[in-house]
């Protein structure tokens, strides 16, 4: 019960902190009041068992308390934002959670996400005047697309070579359209504003060759953000191999041990070259990167269609030409999606019809791939000296890279020989 009740009073101390530095002379509520309102919710709970409707009449009476409060608050000074009114009702329902069972332990998860939404307001306004009438729509289409329509999609294995499933794919096309998002809604937040630098740590998260095509176009326009540029591009192009990392770690966690050493090694690289460049007058140069909405249904489909065509390619490589032919198609499919061969290596490796170490080999060659063809943009898009620059760099990361993937291949044949 001490336990349940300090967790409570943590909850509402975190809670009324936030609003303690947001709140104004006519409000009710601070640190300490938050504090009592987690703590009456939790003893609540105990009180309930010999008065069954305790928790209920402390509920109504915390409410008739806030009603009155916000009656008084707006009359004073005409604001009619409900935040710290519904914030508080929250601190007393999750105060109420640490009571029962093992609400304890997710009540603290529940009031940091509180506490972070509170802190955001900020950027979370900055977000939603930002986004644009059409982004919005194709989210609905997609979020209704996703969480409506997979549901219904049969979790089954069929097709040729029995490799597509439908449930699957789709998830997967939710599961990767999630992550741009993620990095779309913080370069919606952050904006061109940030510079070029910022552009390219989360540009790098939504699509790491727009960045590239954007900046080869920027110093085109003036050498003068060249150094910008040029970390912007690198640390965008690094950032993909983390993305890659994190994919393969929810898909398929076992591929990490031996696949973390090469990406690992060339995301470091990268950032660490890229940061001998952020020491620049030019480094925060406003710059606009055209970024597509990752929820629109265009791009979505398309992913899809790539994600089965390098399901089925793989598949019949490796049955018909052995694990050459699936290096082969990593290489190819990198020129166009790193994310679909990096998907499609992780499922096929989990489901033994590869071994692991050529699903590794396969994104490694994708991602190097991939790496080739930014460079092609900035030497195609950019100055000579641009294209000179990247391909100095990307050319440290991709020796880096292969050596590796050389070891790991030289060490996994021994592991296999011993076990053997």
């Amino acid at each position: 019960m001490i336990l349940r009740i300090l967790i409570s009073l943590g909850i509402g101390a975190l809670i009324g902190i936030e609003r303690e530095r947001r709140r104004k002379n006519s409000e009710f509520a601070g640190i300490r009041t938050f504090m009592l309102m987690a703590l009456l919710g939790t003893l609540s709970v105990y009180v309930s068992e010999v008065f069954p409707y305790f928790l209920i009449v402390a509920f109504i009476g915390l409410v008739a308390l806030i009603v009155a409060s916000y009656i008084m608050s707006t009359k004073d000074d005409g604001d009619i934002g409900l935040t710290s009114e519904v914030a508080a009702l929250l601190t007393f329902v999750l105060g109420a959670i640490c009571g029962w069972g093992d609400g304890y332990k997710l009540a603290p998860v529940v009031a940091i996400i509180i506490t972070v939404l509170l802190a955001l307001k900020k950027y979370l306004h900055l977000f939603a005047r930002r986004i644009s009438e059409r982004e919005m729509i194709d989210t609905l289409k997609f979020l209704v697309v996703a969480f409506v329509i997979l549901p219904l999609l049969p979790n089954t294995y069929m097709g040729p070579f029995n490799v597509f499933n439908p449930y699957q794919i789709w998830l997967m096309v939710v599961f990767i359209s999630g992550i741009s998002y993620a990095g779309y809604i913080a370069m919606k937040i952050i904006g061109p504003e940030r510079g070029l630098s910022i552009t390219g740590i989360i540009g790098g998260l939504v699509s790491s060759t727009a960045v590239v095509t954007a900046m080869a176009g920027r110093v085109k326009e003036s050498e003068g953000v060249m150094r910008a540029a040029l970390f912007a591009s690198v640390v965008a192009s690094s950032m993909m191999f983390f993305r890659i990392l994190f994919e393969v770690m929810v898909i398929n966690p076992g591929l990490l041990t031996f696949l973390s050493l090469p990406l690992f090694t060339m995301g470091i690289i990268g950032i660490a070259l890229g940061l001998g460049l952020l020491r620049s007058p030019n480094a925060n140069v406003k710059s606009e990167v055209k970024l597509k909405n990752p929820f629109s249904l265009k791009p979505a489909f398309i992913f899809g269609a790539l994600f089965m065509v390098i399901l089925f390619a793989a598949k019949a490589a490796n049955i018909y030409i052995g694990n050459m032919g699936v290096y082969l198609a990593g290489l190819i499919s990198g020129i166009a999606d790193v994310d679909a061969i990096t998907v499609s290596m992780a499922i096929l490796s989990r489901n033994n019809i590869i071994s692991p170490y050529t699903a590794i080999t396969t994104i490694t060659l994708a991602s190097i791939s991939n790496t080739l063809v930014k460079l092609g943009i900035a030497l195609l898009f950019g100055t000579k000296n641009f294209g000179k620059k990247i391909g100095m760099i990307f050319a440290t990361m991709i020796l880096a890279g292969l050596i590796i993937i050389v070891l790991v291949g030289l060490h996994y044949q021994g592991v296999m020989i011993l076990s053997w």
